[in-house]
């Protein structure tokens, strides 16, 4: 043999060698193989793969040079009954209007289906009109709201807190105050505060009952009430200065004792993150101090508030309110009954600041 294609056989030998090593060493990985010795089984799957490839290489049909010849025209005629392609675009349409999908051309939909999507969409607008006619109602924009944002899981702890606390307060109370995973629901929880605080302000229970709720909520360190408390605290501040609470009789002056507690807490928690935050509470609470008449559960309420907040407070706006004293003192000749007691809580609240 010569000398040149000796060295042309033992290169391609070589080259034919290497590739047979490197697909057995892949076999051997994918086969899940230890890797320190290659084993013989590997070498055949590489060989066995190799001699299929050089067999579809080698089977790939000749195209002879008597092949049929093709037609143009005829090609092109029949081309022409075919309709062209769609040019790629975009275009705009409603999916689906408050849930109900619209019987457009570019929505699929089926004939049968029309009353259906007809009854649907009456209803919904009945729903609109019922929901701007009465603001007031909670059911109706939880109900809308349940399917896009809250798990069925939440849905039921939900449901049944708020059962709870008519049937059993004090276990609803600790739940709210200990469970975890219960972020997505503070603002159903603090919407449902609010309105039930505003549609029971002549009941005293239901209000000391939010009350608690509120701080429950205010304790418990697995959830954030930062975005949401644009509407706890004017809730609690109408549970301290409203005007009046509760029936004749009830003891009102206990929830605003409670709400004070509150109050103080939540500016003790956030007033760090907003450092206006005791500043407007205090200003609420002072206007209810300036109002005239004989509002004396205001006039407690502001007190009362006012005092919680520590010593600089009460120098600054309990002080002045001392002149009140002799007022007082001069109405409890004159006056009997809750009007008495009244002034007589006053004058407590203002020994205790």
């Amino acid at each position: 043999m010569k000398p040149g294609a000796k060295k042309i056989l033992n290169s391609l030998v070589e080259e034919h060698m290497t590739s047979v090593v490197r697909d057995s060493i892949t076999m051997q990985r994918n086969t899940k193989r230890p890797r320190r010795t290659l084993h013989s089984s590997s070498i055949n799957l590489a060989l066995a793969c190799l001699q299929k490839r050089n067999a579809s290489t080698t089977n790939t049909p000749i195209v002879s040079k008597e092949s049929k010849k093709i037609d143009l025209n005829a090609l092109l005629t029949s081309e022409i009954s075919m309709p062209p392609p769609t040019e790629i675009g975009m275009t705009l349409h409603w999916l689906a209007v408050d849930g109900v999908q619209p019987t457009s051309a570019l929505n699929p939909h089926d004939d049968d289906d029309d009353h259906a999507h007809a009854h649907a969409h009456a209803a919904i607008q009945r729903k609109r009109t019922s929901t701007s006619n009465d603001a007031s109602d909670s059911s109706i924009a939880l109900r809308q709201l349940w399917p896009r944002l809250v798990s069925d899981e939440l849905q039921l702890y939900f449901t049944r807190i708020t059962h709870a606390l008519s049937a059993h307060p004090d276990a609803a109370i600790t739940r709210l105050a200990n469970d975890t995973g219960i972020q997505e629901l503070i603002p159903f929880f603090t919407r449902y505060i609010t309105l039930t605080i505003h549609q029971n302000i002549n009941n005293t229970h239901q209000c000391r009952l939010m009350i608690h709720c509120i701080d429950a909520l205010i304790r418990n360190r697995n959830v954030h009430l930062e975005l949401h408390l644009d509407q706890i605290l004017p809730s609690v501040l109408t549970c301290i200065v409203a005007r009046r609470i509760g029936s004749p009789g009830e003891n009102h002056w206990l929830l605003r004792d409670e709400a004070s507690d509150v109050l103080v807490r939540t500016c003790a928690l956030f007033g760090d993150k907003y450092g206006n935050l005791r500043g407007k509470v205090i200003q609420t609470l002072c206007k209810a101090l300036e109002l005239q008449g004989d509002e004396l559960g205001r006039w407690y309420g502001g007190i009362v508030g006012i005092t919680k907040f520590g010593a600089k407070t009460v120098d600054a706006f309990i002080l002045p309110l001392v002149g009140h004293w002799n007022v007082w003192e001069g109405a409890l000749e004159k006056t009997s009954g809750e009007v008495r007691f009244g002034l007589q809580r006053c004058q407590d609240a203002l020994l205790v600041s």
